[in-house]
């Protein structure tokens, strides 16, 4: 399993020399992400007989965020415990506190977590945070995009890269792998990890989707429902991959099918910061057929001029 991680961690070379930071809250997944960084950068050691010189692949420092969220009472004391650990496996460790309300949900606690985590890694000079994201996890993340009405985009789930802005870069190596198989490889490595209070509590979506809608899918699946949810991300991110590259070789905008031309509509959305939503992209379509220009914002518009789509 670590040899495994290492080679995942590999495909994101190169690496450069600025550190990384990993994001880590003590929990299985996160405390099996260090096990492995720590590993793959003893692999890829100078004194190390596992791989060839030629395979090696230089790892530069990393060190650890712990986010202590404060919106339940025992947050911090968790923090302190998951830094402690990681302090024990090697890592320089630090502890992002959000103070975020008590009953803030699972987006709000999201955007705050990655926030803190993007200023850390300005902080120290990292490009990248690498967080413990696995299949079981995009798998419920495509469920639930699917039960809130998600389009094609939203099918492919979690990206294994993206970008947190302000150079800032987050990566995702362990997509590949099973939450029961990192829990396995930790205790066979004999590392303990805390478990998230939250993660039971029957109200959140999430946990409600694991606990109840997943086992219930498995009693009528023909195999792993988890399975068959990840072949539909991986054909949704490949028929992304080709929507992009469609786009990108189109020539008179007004010519392209009606799917296409909204679909264009919605990259220049998201260039703009602009909210999504299929009522919103008919509109604009039907105005730019039209006019070949239309109001998106204040001081901004898009239009369609020699047959390309723009914004401005």
């Amino acid at each position: 399993m670590l040899d495994r991680a290492a080679d995942r961690l590999a495909d994101f070379a190169p690496w450069g020399e600025a550190p990384v930071l990993l994001a880590c809250s003590g929990g299985a997944d996160s405390s099996f992400l260090a096990l492995a960084w720590r590993h793959a950068a003893e692999r890829a050691s100078p004194c190390s007989d596992r791989v060839s010189a030629g395979e090696r692949a230089s790892l530069p420092p990393a060190r650890c965020a712990v986010v202590d969220h404060g919106h339940r009472e025992g947050s911090a004391a968790d923090a302190a415990r998951a830094a402690e650990a990681l302090a024990g496996l090697g890592f320089e460790v630090e502890v992002l506190r959000a103070c975020a309300p008590p009953d803030s949900n699972e987006a709000v606690l999201r955007d705050a977590r990655y926030a803190l985590l993007r200023d850390a890694a300005q902080a120290c000079g990292a490009g990248r945070v690498l967080t413990a994201h696995h299949a079981d996890d995009l798998a419920e993340t495509v469920l639930l995009r699917i039960l809130r009405g998600t389009g094609l985009r939203g099918l492919a789930g979690i990206p294994a890269r993206r970008a947190l802005g302000c150079g800032v870069d987050v990566l995702r190596p362990l997509l590949g792998f099973r939450r029961a198989e990192l829990r396995a490889a930790l205790a066979a490595a004999g590392v303990a990890w805390l478990e998230d209070p939250t993660n039971a509590l029957p109200h959140a979506a999430r946990n409600r989707l694991r606990q109840e809608v997943l086992p219930a899918m498995a009693r009528v699946a023909t195999g792993d429902p988890v399975l068959a949810v990840l072949r539909l991300a991986a054909e949704a991110g490949e028929w992304n991959d080709a929507l992009d590259a469609l786009l990108g070789a189109a020539g008179d905008w007004r010519a392209l099918p009606g799917y296409l031309r909204r679909q264009a509509v919605a990259v220049e959305l998201r260039r703009l910061g602009e909210t999504v939503s299929p009522a919103r992209l008919r509109d604009l379509e039907s105005a730019l057929m039209r006019k070949g220009r239309a109001g998106v914002s204040t001081g901004a518009a898009l239009r369609v001029a020699d047959g390309r789509l723009a914004s401005s």
